[in-house]
């Protein structure tokens, strides 16, 4: 990592694939909301897009910042596919005593920066977890909260409204001191989009709390996710369950003794809630059978050198 701006206290991390518009409305939040702040801060993008033509969009976008608002925005490439690569080099050349990790997909509150700054400044915590909520408009929105509610594959993060001590982390909306990185390494690049598909930040808090790191939850620093309706469905519900097993295999490792009884478990599980009628429940198994469906398939190829 670069060596820090003594004055430079927040940097800003946005790792970025392909959704121009996203990135665009997430840059002018954080223009209109930071800009008059007095907290020294700096916003990176890194473009892990592998579209020339998208890819050339996504710089027009930064540059346009950068020409209105100066080194404040900073554009980092990343060719190679995966979120974490793309994250990793943007901590290379980030100046701040604090990184803020921002998914592309998400919109800023007005006090995110302050409140996130204080919660540092009157913390011990290594890391901090913000909520991740609904929009607004999408609040009340009956056919949306049924989807979310059964297939739950957009990541909100809502604990109860007070600060606390938590145990992972949800890499939407996250902040890190920046020498947790120099004691436990970066980003894990076989983990998260681009490349197994998700957990990167699962992985990560484990690592942290396994060195003695804390994470704190700050319900004041809080952003909102765009509903993605494409997610809201069988199959998308099906693909997120098999990458969560296999990324967890990539930082578990556990073996074809310790899956497949869990994967037995899950059936009896989804036979027993469809028959009582419990639906939430029925999902949440049904889920964990594809998860561990997936993590013995890759178990099985991996043991014995074949395709399965």
């Amino acid at each position: 990592m670069q060596a820090q701006n003594s004055d430079m206290e927040i940097s800003v991390i946005i790792a970025t694939y392909e959704r121009v518009a996203s990135l665009e409305r997430l840059l002018s939040g954080i223009s209109k909301h930071f800009g008059q702040s007095q907290i020294e801060h700096e916003i990176v993008v890194a473009n892990n897009s592998r579209n020339h033509e998208i890819e050339k969009r996504i710089d027009a976008v930064v540059c346009r910042f950068q020409r209105e608002y100066g080194d404040q925005f900073r554009l980092v490439r990343e060719p190679s596919p995966g979120k974490c690569r793309a994250q990793n080099a943007a901590i290379g050349v980030a100046k701040g005593k604090i990184l803020a990790f921002f998914d592309d997909d998400v919109e800023v509150t007005p006090k995110w920066l302050s409140v996130a700054w204080k919660f540092f400044r009157d913390n011990p915590f290594d890391a901090m977890q913000g909520p991740i909520l609904i929009p607004p408009q999408m609040e009340n929105d009956q056919e949306f909260l049924r989807a979310q509610g059964k297939f739950r594959t957009i990541s909100f993060v809502r604990y109860r409204p007070k600060m606390k001590e938590i145990k992972t982390l949800t890499g939407g909306n996250m902040a890190i001191r920046s020498e947790v990185f120099a004691k436990i390494g970066l980003f894990n690049e076989q983990l998260g989009p681009g490349r197994s598909g998700i957990s990167e930040d699962v992985e990560f808090a484990h690592r942290l709390i396994k060195s003695g790191g804390r994470i704190g939850y700050n319900p004041e620093a809080a952003v909102y996710h765009e509903v993605d309706w494409s997610r809201l469905t069988e199959e998308f519900f099906r693909q997120r369950h098999e990458q969560q097993g296999r990324s967890r295999l990539i930082y578990k490792n556990q073996s074809i003794a310790t899956i497949l009884p869990n994967l037995m478990r899950t059936v009896w599980c989804f036979g027993w809630y469809s028959l009582t009628g419990n639906e939430r429940k029925k999902y949440r198994s049904k889920g964990r059978y594809f998860h561990y469906r997936a993590m013995l398939a890759e178990k099985t190829k991996r043991v014995t050198g074949s395709q399965v």
